[in-house]
């Protein structure tokens, strides 16, 4: 009986992460391996550090692939990623997706979205 409830809760915790009800679902995985990048990706550079990204989910270079790794604060994307929420702090808009706060910048005459940490509660 109790292996049957291990695979629900199993069967469970996947369906929500799926679906995106975990909060940061995308790094909830940080050794996940990928062997191809998806179409579309972009590179972003982090001080040294280079990191694809696409839809809200960042990954670096590894052996084998590409690992999924936690959003870097610092970060700009030119593209927020989908299921985004709007959330005003102190007058400011930010915009959060799965535990990931973006905040609109400037960049090069366009709008672009920088990683942001944030200390309040959303």
């Amino acid at each position: 009986m109790r292996t049957r409830s291990k695979v629900g809760f199993s069967l469970l915790l996947t369906v929500l992460l799926l679906i995106g009800f975990v909060a940061n679902a995308a790094q909830a995985h940080p050794k996940r391996i990928v062997k191809v990048l998806p179409r579309g990706h972009v590179i972003v550079h982090v001080g040294k550090l280079r990191y694809h990204y696409h839809a809200g989910v960042f990954y670096r270079p590894v052996r084998g692939g590409f690992v999924v790794v936690r959003a870097p604060v610092g970060a700009i994307v030119p593209i927020l990623p989908p299921r985004y929420r709007v959330v005003h702090v102190h007058g400011r808009v930010y915009y959060e997706h799965r535990g990931v706060i973006y905040r609109p910048i400037r960049r090069h005459g366009h709008t672009a979205y920088m990683v942001v940490r944030l200390h309040v509660d959303l």
